[in-house]
C-alpha cells in the first residue's frame, strides 16, 4: 500500500519503519525545515525495549544509555516516598535514554528502509476520497493520494482537531523545564525530589555520565521566572538537591532550559475511513508514569502487525482498537488520576500522597500492580 504519515516523531518514525520493512510505500511529512536530534530524556520501560527488539535498534541504544532499576521518590526531608523496583522475577530494568538518540536510530532506520522523508510540510487537515486520502498543506497545497493515512503529528495535533472526531484535550496547570548535561551521582534509578505539590524536580541519567534535569513549574509563572535571577533559582534547587550541582554548573541562563507543557488527550475513536491517529496525538498524558514513548512505539508496531494480518486499513483500524483500549484507557486513567498529586498546588493531596505513597508497595496485590504499571505491562485493570 501507498501510506502518508504526518510527524516525524517517536511515533511517525517507529510506523514508517515498521510499515517500511512489511513492503509498503510510506512518505513522511515533517513541519520542521529538517529532522533533527532534539528534546531530553526519556524513560524506555521494558514494553518500548520489547518494540526496539522488534525492530533491531534495542542493542544500539542501550549500549548508550543508562540501566536503571527503578523510581525513587524523596521528599524534601529527606524521607522516602517510594521506592519502587521493576520486576526481579522477569529480570527487568528501564533505560534512561536521550530522546535525540532514540530519534536518530529510527530516522536512520527509516532511511534504510527507503521511507520517503518530506520536510518543511505542515499538515493542517486531510481529504478523504473513495480511492483514498490527501494531507492538506499550510501553504493550501494537497499531497498526492495515499491508500490510507496515518496521523503522529504529537499531542497539538491540528489533524485532530480538524477531523471532526469527537475528543477532549486537557491542558494542565504545571508543565516543566528540562535540561541535559553532565552528573556523575545517581546512575541507576530515576531520582525524584518533591516538596508539597509545588515544587518537583528529577534527574534521569542516560548514561556516559549525563543525566535529564527537570524542574516542574506553572506554566503561568515560567515568565516570572525567567526574569528572576537565575543563580538565585540555581540555589534553591541545589538546596532541594545537591545531588544536582554538577548538571547545574554548566547552565548559565534560563535559555539553557527547555519549557515544555502537558496535556491529556482522550478520543472516543481513534480513525476514520482513511485516517487513524497513533502516539500522543491519539492519548497524550502528562509524563508522570513514564510511558509515553513506550506507548507510541507499542502503537506502531500494533497497527503494522493489525495490517499485516488484515491487509485491509478498516479491519486493521478496529483491530488496532481492540487490542489497544483497555490499556490505553488504563494508563490514561492512571496518569491522570495521579498527577493532581504530584503538581496541582494542593497540600491536602500531597498529605494524603505522603501517607498513602510508602505504604502503597508493600502492599502484596497493589505492590504487585504497581510494579507491572511502571514496566508498561498493565493491559487495563486486570491484564
Amino acid at each position: 500500500m501507498n501510506i502518508g504519515i504526518s510527524g516525524c516523531g517517536i511515533a511517525g518514525t517507529a510506523a514508517a519503519a515498521f510499515l517500511a520493512e512489511a513492503g509498503h510505500d510510506v512518505t513522511l511529512f515533517e513541519q520542521a525545515p529538517e529532522c533533527r536530534a532534539i528534546g531530553a530524556g526519556i524513560l524506555l520501560q521494558p514494553s518500548g525495549q520489547e518494540v526496539l527488539d522488534r525492530l533491531g535498534l534495542r542493542e544500539t541504544i542501550e549500549a548508550q544509555s543508562a540501566k536503571l532499576d527503578g523510581l525513587d521518590a524523596r521528599l524534601i526531608s529527606g524521607r522516602q516516598l517510594v521506592r519502587l523496583r521493576y520486576s526481579q522475577k522477569k529480570d527487568e530494568y528501564g533505560l534512561g535514554v536521550h530522546r535525540g538518540l532514540l530519534f536518530s536510530e529510527l530516522l536512520k532506520l527509516c532511511q534504510a528502509r527507503n521511507v520517503e522523508i518530506r520536510t518543511g510540510q505542515t499538515v493542517v487537515d486531510h481529504r478523504e476520497t473513495d480511492q483514498g486520502g490527501r494531507f492538506q498543506l499550510s501553504n493550501e497545497i494537497e499531497s498526492d493520494e495515499f491508500d490510507f493515512l496515518i496521523a503522529a503529528d504529537g499531542s497539538r495535533s491540528q489533524l485532530r482537531a480538524s477531523s471532526g472526531l469527537p475528543f477532549t484535550c486537557l491542558e494542565y496547570n504545571y508543565a516543566a523545564l528540562w535540561a541535559t548535561g553532565p552528573h556523575h551521582v545517581i546512575q541507576d534509578r530515576l531520582f525524584q525530589m518533591v516538596d508539597g505539590t509545588e515544587r518537583l524536580l528529577g534527574l534521569l541519567p542516560l548514561g556516559q555520565n549525563r543525566a535529564s534535569f527537570f524542574w516542574g513549574v506553572r506554566s503561568d509563572s515560567v515568565d516570572a521566572l525567567r526574569a528572576s535571577s537565575f543563580e538565585d533559582w540555581k540555589r534553591e534547587v541545589l538546596a532541594m538537591c545537591p545531588d544536582a550541582a554538577d548538571l547545574l554548573q554548566k547552565l548559565t541562563s534560563f535559555d539553557d532550559l527547555i519549557f515544555a507543557t502537558y496535556r491529556h488527550v482522550e478520543m472516543k475513536r481513534w480513525h476514520t475511513g482513511r485516517l487513524i491517529f497513533i502516539g500522543d496525538a491519539a492519548h497524550a498524558t502528562s509524563p508522570h508514569l513514564g510511558q509515553g514513548a513506550n506507548l507510541a512505539l507499542e502503537d506502531a508496531a500494533c497497527f503494522a502487525e493489525a495490517l499485516q494480518s488484515t491487509n485491509d486499513f478498516l479491519a486493521a483500524c478496529r483491530q488496532f482498537e481492540q487490542q489497544r483500549r483497555a490499556k490505553l484507557n488504563y494508563y490514561q486513567w492512571v496518569t491522570k488520576l495521579l498527577t493532581p498529586y504530584f503538581q496541582s498546588g494542593s497540600s491536602l493531596r500531597a498529605l494524603a500522597r505522603n501517607a498513602a505513597l510508602p505504604v502503597l508497595p508493600k502492599l502484596p496485590l497493589v505492590g504487585a500492580m504497581m510494579t507491572s504499571t511502571l514496566g508498561g505491562r498493565r493491559n487495563g485493570w486486570f491484564g
